[in-house]
């Protein structure tokens, strides 16, 4: 029996996540634009299985997630940050919650990526980072935002740490047509 796509899209996630690069990139590109990880990570898997999101498509994903993203991986997001820094509980304790904050963070974000997974069903195709590229342009235009020299950076970054040999010049050359 087949795994259900979102636990395919999890796994897939996580193992992306766990390459050189790609946290720094994707966690850049949500602190200079507000992009949802979770997305891009989704443009990436979409383009791994060699399927191509229409803007209309994103915008759908978008407002799937939007309120579960806002009222649960956010808050969550802003307690385990809050707690790294210590301000009023200091100690053992404090970490004890930041680490148990954390867990409930990373399940809301598997949760999350199991709307994603749920609202738009891939299918299976061939993988092709062109694919991943314009699904991640597209989702920066969905969100009217001018691709820049980092960004352009960063979006490569996190190609290549899904496209296992993609060469980081082949990357950078699918974004060089980025939404400006």
């Amino acid at each position: 029996m087949a795994e259900p796509a979102a636990t395919t899209l999890w796994d897939y996630s996580l193992a992306v996540y766990a390459r050189s690069g790609v946290p720094a990139a994707c966690l850049a590109l949500q602190a200079r634009h507000g992009l949802d990880v979770n997305v891009l990570l989704f443009c990436c898997w979409a383009g791994q299985c060699g399927r191509a999101l229409t803007p209309e498509e994103i915008d759908g994903l978008m407002a799937a997630v939007g309120p579960w993203h806002e009222r649960a991986v956010k808050p969550l997001r802003a307690v385990r940050r809050w707690l790294k820094t210590r301000e009023t509980a200091p100690g053992a304790a404090a970490e004890a919650l930041r680490q148990e904050v954390k867990a409930l963070e990373l399940e809301a974000e598997r949760i999350e990526q199991q709307i994603l997974a749920e609202t738009l069903a891939l299918g299976e195709g061939a993988p092709a980072a062109a694919l991943a590229a314009a699904n991640l342009k597209a989702y920066l235009g969905v969100q009217k935002l001018r691709a820049g020299a980092e960004d352009t950076a960063d979006l490569a970054s996190l190609l290549t740490g899904c496209f296992a040999g993609l060469p980081p010049e082949e990357a950078m050359r699918l974004f060089a047509c980025a939404p400006r």
